[in-house]
C-alpha cells in the first residue's frame, strides 16, 4: 500500500512539475494560449508606444521616413496575427524601427520577444498554419528555412525555459520590473524578503518550478504595485514556465530521471525479466547483445568458439600479414562490462520448439526470445570433396591454415628436384573474384615478390604464379564497372593472372581443371561462394537457394513467435525489396533492430516500422596503395581509397589492443616490406604430409613435441 502511495506521489510530481506538457492536451493549449496573449499584448504594447513617442517627438505635421512608418504599422499587425513571427520577434528585440528602444524593451519584454524568436508564435497563428504546407514545398530556400526553424525549436525546448527562469528570478528579486540582473554591490537580492527569495532561488535552480511560478504569480501584484505593465509582463513569464515546465536544464529534470529510473528497476525486480538466446558471436549477435544492454532482459549467448572475429581481416592472417589475436577478441571479454549477458561455448544442434528450448550437443537452454546470427559456411556448388583441396576462408582456423599451406608451398618448392613440380608448388589459384578472392590474390602476389625477398637459395619466390578465376565477366562484381576495371588492371601490376569468365569444373591434389585447361598447382584457395548454416533444418524449414532461413519484414521466423534470424543465416528483402547482402553492416544494422522489437515485445508494444537496409559502400583493397571505394556516389581508387580502407577497419576494430597492434603491424610492414607472422605450425606439417585440410585429427611428432588437432570446425559468422 505505502509503495502504491509513494509512486502515486512520484507521478504526480513528475507530470506537474517537470513534464513538458500540462497534463498533455490542456498543458500545450494553455501554451498555445499563452503565446497568444504574448503576442497581441506586445504588438499593442508597441503601437502605442510609437503612436505617444511621435505625438510626442514630433506632432503630426512631420512625417516620418517610409521605412521606420513600415516597422511602426506592419510590425505590430504581423506580430498580433503570428505571421513571420521569429523574424519580426528578432528585429524588434533589436531595436530596429523603435524610438526610444530603451524605453520600451524592458528586460521583461525582451524575455517575451526572446520566446518568439526562439520558439516560434505556437499553433496559433498564421506561421502555424502556412508552415505545414511549406514543408512540403520542393524548393531549396523554403526547405532550408523550414530545417533552420526546426533546430531552432530543439534549442527553444533547452535555452528558453533556463533563460527565463534565471531573468524572472532577478527581476522580481531586484523588486523592479525592468533590470533583470541585480548590479554587484547594490545588494538588491539581499535586501528582498526571505518570502520572496526562496521561490526565486527555486526558479533558478529549476526545483519545483511549476509551483514556484505559481506562487510567485501570486506574489508579483505586491513586488510591482506601481507598475502594471511590467506585472503583466512578468506574469506572462510565469505563466510560460507554469505551461512549459523547468526544461532539461534543472533540478526538477534531473530528479525526474532519477524517478524513472528507479521505478523502473523496482519493476525489473518484480517482474521475471524474458530470457533471450543469441546464438553466434559474430558481427550480428554481438550487435544484438550490446543493443540490449540496458533492456530488463537476461540474455545468453552461445557460441562454438570462445571468441569473435573481425572477417575483412582474416585474409591477412591467412597471407602473413596479421597475427590471429590481432583481429579477434574473446567474447567474454568483449562483453564482460554489461551485466544481463551470459557466455556460453556450445555447439548447436536444433530447436525444440515445443519446450522453447535451444538444443546444445550438451544440455539445453530454454528461451522467450531467439536469435539466430549463426552466419555461413563454405559452399563449393555440390563438390564438397573439394573442400580437402580448396579450403576456404571463415575462421581462424582456416586463416591459419592457408597460412600454412602457403608457407610450406615455399619451403617444399626450395628442396624440389623437379622443375614441373617446382613450377606447380610455386602456383597458387584463388577461385572467386569478389571482394574476399581479390584481396586474397593480391596479398599472396605481394608477399611473395616482396614478403620473401633474399631468403630463398633454390627458387626465386618473386617467380610464383598467382592465377585469381572468377566465373563472372568481371571481378568485383558489386561494384561499378569503372572501379572494377580498376581493381583489375592493379591485380595485373602485381602480376596476378586474372582469368574473368571461367569456371573450375575439377580441383584435386595436382590442380585445377579451369574449362577444359588443366592448371598444375598444390595450393588451391576457395573464396566463390558461401551456404548458410544448418539453422534452416533446425527450424523445420525449407530455405532459399543459399539454405538461409525466410524471415519476414520484421526479421522474425514465420511460424515461430519470438524467434529471429540475421546476417548470412536470414534471406531477407529489407534493401527496397531486394535481397540484403551479406555484409557486415547488415548483420549489425539487423542485430539493432531485433533489439528494438525484443523491447518492445517486452514492454507489450508491436514495432512500428520493418527492417531497412542501409547500404553505406563497398570497400575493397588489392595491395600496397591499392585499393578501389565506393560510398554512394563518392568513388576513389589508389593511394586514396587505400588509406580510408585502412582507417575504416582499424577504427571498426574491437578493442583498443587490437587497433594499436594492427597499426603497428602495418607501419612496419609498409615500412620494411617483411610479415613477423610467418609460422608454419606442426598442425600446418601434418596437413601438407597428407595433403588435406580436415585429415589432421591424429597426433603428430615436430621438434620432439606432441601436437594435436581436434579437427573442429569454427564458428562461422555474418
Amino acid at each position: 500500500m505505502s509503495g502504491t502511495l509513494a509512486r502515486r506521489a512520484a507521478e504526480v510530481f513528475e507530470t506537474w512539475a517537470v513534464s513538458p506538457s500540462w497534463a498533455g492536451v490542456i498543458g500545450r493549449a494553455a501554451q498555445a494560449a499563452l503565446l497568444l496573449v504574448a503576442r497581441v499584448w506586445l504588438s499593442q504594447a508597441i503601437f502605442v508606444h510609437q503612436l505617444m513617442t511621435m505625438m510626442h517627438a514630433r506632432g503630426f505635421a512631420e512625417t516620418p521616413p517610409v521605412g521606420v512608418t513600415m516597422v511602426q504599422g506592419v510590425a505590430p499587425l504581423l506580430l498580433a496575427t503570428g505571421l513571420l513571427t521569429r523574424p519580426v520577434a528578432l528585429l524588434l528585440a533589436l531595436g530596429v524601427g523603435l524610438d526610444d528602444a530603451g524605453a520600451m524593451l524592458t528586460k521583461p519584454r525582451l524575455l517575451l520577444l526572446a520566446w518568439l524568436a526562439v520558439g516560434g508564435s505556437g499553433p496559433l497563428s498564421l506561421d502555424f498554419l502556412l508552415g505545414r504546407g511549406l514543408a512540403r514545398v520542393p524548393v531549396w530556400a523554403v526547405r532550408t528555412g523550414n530545417r533552420f526553424y526546426n533546430r531552432l525549436d530543439a534549442l527553444a525546448g533547452v535555452a528558453l525555459p533556463l533563460v527565463t527562469r534565471l531573468g524572472v528570478a532577478f527581476v522580481i528579486a531586484a523588486g523592479s520590473g525592468f533590470a533583470i540582473w541585480a548590479v554587484p554591490g547594490t545588494g538588491a537580492l539581499v535586501t528582498a524578503p526571505w518570502w520572496l527569495l526562496l521561490p526565486c532561488w527555486a526558479l533558478i535552480f529549476g526545483a519545483v518550478t511549476r509551483i514556484s511560478a505559481l506562487l510567485l504569480c501570486g506574489l508579483a501584484p505586491a513586488v510591482f504595485s506601481g507598475t502594471t505593465a511590467g506585472h503583466f509582463d512578468v506574469v506572462l513569464l510565469l505563466a510560460l514556465l507554469v505551461s512549459s515546465g523547468a526544461g532539461p536544464a534543472s533540478l526538477d529534470a534531473v530528479f525526474a530521471r532519477w524517478i524513472r529510473l528507479v521505478w523502473r528497476r523496482r519493476d525489473r525486480a518484480n517482474r521475471v525479466a524474458p530470457h533471450v538466446v543469441v546464438v553466434g558471436g559474430g558481427f550480428g549477435g554481438i550487435a544484438v547483445v550490446r543493443a540490449l544492454r540496458q533492456a530488463a532482459c537476461r540474455i545468453t549467448l552461445v557460441d562454438r568458439s570462445n571468441h569473435t572475429v573481425f572477417q575483412p581481416l582474416l585474409y591477412q592472417v591467412a597471407t602473413a600479414a596479421l597475427s590471429p589475436a590481432d583481429i579477434a577478441a574473446p567474447i567474454r571479454s568483449v562483453l564482460r562490462g554489461q551485466a544481463n549477458v551470459a557466455v556460453r561455448l556450445g555447439e548447436v544442434t536444433g530447436i525444440d520448439g515445443a519446450a522453447r528450448e535451444v538444443v546444445l550437443t550438451h544440455g539445453r537452454i530454454p528461451f522467450d526470445h531467439l536469435v539466430l546470427a549463426t552466419g555461413a559456411r563454405h559452399s563449393y556448388f555440390g563438390q564438397d570433396h573439394w573442400a580437402a583441396h580448396a579450403p576456404g576462408l571463415k575462421s581462424i582456423d582456416d586463416a591459419t591454415a592457408m597460412r600454412g599451406r602457403m608457407l610450406l608451398a615455399f619451403e617444399r618448392a626450395e628442396g624440389a628436384v623437379d622443375p614441373a613440380e617446382r613450377q606447380a608448388l610455386l602456383t597458387f589459384v584463388v577461385v572467386g573474384g569478389g571482394p574476399t578472392g581479390v584481396e586474397l590474390a593480391g596479398a599472396v602476389a605481394e608477399f611473395a615478390r616482396t614478403g620473401l625477398d633474399k631468403e630463398y637459395r633454390a627458387i626465386n619466390p618473386a617467380s610464383a604464379r598467382v592465377v585469381l578465376v572468377q566465373s563472372a565477366p568481371r571481378v568485383l562484381p558489386a561494384f561499378s564497372a569503372m572501379l572494377s576495371a580498376r581493381a583489375e588492371r592493379a591485380l595485373h601490376q602485381l602480376g596476378v593472372e586474372v582469368r574473368t569468365g571461367a569456371k573450375v569444373t575439377h580441383i584435386s591434389q595436382d590442380g585445377v581443371a579451369i574449362d577444359s585447361d588443366q592448371l598444375a598447382a598444390r595450393t588451391v584457395f576457395w573464396a566463390a561462394g558461401v551456404a548458410a548454416s544448418p539453422a534452416a533444418a533446425w527450424l523445420g524449414q525449407a530455405g532459399d537457394a543459399a539454405g538461409r532461413v525466410i524471415v519476414d519484414d520484421d526479421l522474425s521466423v514465420p511460424g515461430w513467435s519470438g524467434v529471429y534470424a540475421i546476417g548470412d543465416t536470414a534471406a531477407s528483402k529489407g534493401w527496397g525489396g531486394a535481397a540484403v547482402p551479406g555484409l557486415a553492416p547488415a548483420a549489425k544494422q539487423q542485430g539493432r533492430y531485433v533489439a528494438r522489437a525484443i523491447r518492445a515485445a517486452a514492454e507489450g508494444r508491436a514495432m512500428s516500422d520493418s527492417f531497412r537496409y542501409r547500404h553505406y559502400g563497398n570497400l575493397a583493397t588489392i595491395g600496397r596503395l591499392a585499393a578501389v571505394l565506393e560510398l554512394r556516389r563518392l568513388r576513389l581508387w589508389g593511394a586514396p581509397a587505400w588509406w580510408f580502407w585502412g582507417a575504416a577497419h582499424v577504427l571498426l576494430l574491437a578493442g583498443g589492443r587490437n587497433r594499436a597492434a594492427v597499426v603497428l603491424n602495418w607501419l612496419w610492414a609498409y615500412l620494411t616490406y617483411k610479415r613477423g607472422t610467418r609460422l608454419i605450425t606442426g598442425r600446418d606439417i601434418a596437413a601438407g604430409v597428407d595433403n588435406k585440410m580436415n585429415n589432421t585429427a591424429e597426433p603428430s611428432l615436430h621438434m620432439g613435441r606432441s601436437v594435436v588437432y581436434s579437427g573442429r570446425a569454427s564458428a562461422n559468422r555474418s
